[in-house]
């Protein structure tokens, strides 16, 4: 009877978090003002980028063949309605943009960490509004480890940082102009105290990953990144990879090659020799666990 409690309490906030993006606005007709918003946003970022949208039109771009149908996407063929799609991100009510897939997945892992006594608390860099924060928090403390083990909460609480990669810069500001991916701290902790899981076990490290993570210290059982770019992701796993205990597990959500993510992933277990198999949830999120030697 209590595992049923659990997972149903566990059910509800797994819905929660998700909030109205599963309705159906997503599917909307779009308004005169969006498409209007939307196609002024389109022609600014186009024009900041004008010489690398010149240059990829002549082919003197090198770029991987999957980055530059991507590029050429975004600054040549981009609909205006896929533009407004990108400003509805920043407006519904839910939490977290994760799909239910990956929101189990992440579920699964962190009970997996309790169960199997991997020591360390559990952390998230890039955190958006906090909705798999929320989550991971109501997993410790419904299966009643939240007094030892904390929630790391991990954020510029400024949006993203302008990333050097081209592909991640034009991303960037098509994101920076729809205002996605800024939230503040106080938001979030808004978001904690509606599902009544703001204790002192929820811990924020607020400040650029580079100035932030070089300095903690801590041992994870579970460690999630969600930093977009190829800089920030480097740099949380240089810095982190080594406090996460035998055992624990790492997700990534952004494993797509269209995102720096990706190599940055890709470049840091080639430099570290890494063999623990990636597993795929779904075509954005992966994750492994990370396994003793032999």
């Amino acid at each position: 009877m209590s595992f049923d409690l659990e997972e149903s309490y566990l059910n509800l906030v797994q819905a929660g978090v998700t909030g109205s993006l599963l309705s159906g606005r997503a599917d909307e007709p779009f308004s005169r003002v969006e498409l209007s918003r939307a196609g002024a946003l389109m022609r600014r970022v186009r024009n900041q980028f004008s010489a690398e949208a010149r240059a990829l039109k002549k082919g003197k771009l090198l770029l991987p063949q999957e980055q530059s149908l991507i590029l050429r996407g975004l600054l040549l063929e981009n609909q205006v309605e896929d533009v407004a799609r990108l400003i509805r991100i920043n407006s519904p009510e839910a939490l977290s943009l994760l799909t239910s897939d990956a929101l189990q997945n992440l579920r699964l892992c962190a009970r997996q960490a309790i169960w199997l006594r991997v020591p360390g608390d559990f952390m998230e860099c890039g955190v958006w509004r906090g909705g798999a924060c929320i989550l991971l928090r109501a997993v410790q403390q419904a299966m009643g480890v939240g007094r030892r083990r904390r929630t790391w909460v991990v954020d510029s609480f400024q949006g993203l940082p302008q990333p050097d990669r081209l592909l991640d810069a034009v991303l960037h500001a098509f994101l920076r102009e729809t205002g996605s991916f800024c939230v503040s701290q106080a938001e979030v902790r808004s978001h904690f105290e509606r599902f009544g899981l703001l204790d002192e076990g929820v811990c924020f490290l607020e400040g650029w990953f580079s100035e932030t993570l070089p300095k903690w210290q801590g041992q994870l059982a579970l460690l999630r990144l969600d930093g977009d770019w190829y800089e920030s992701t480097l740099t949380a796993l240089e810095n982190l990879y080594d406090q996460v205990s035998w055992g624990g597990f790492i997700i990534i959500d952004d494993y797509n090659p269209v995102i720096g993510a990706y190599a940055a992933v890709n470049d840091f277990r080639a430099a570290r020799g890494i063999q623990d198999p990636i597993q795929r949830v779904n075509h954005q999120v992966h994750f492994w666990r990370k396994l003793p030697p032999g």
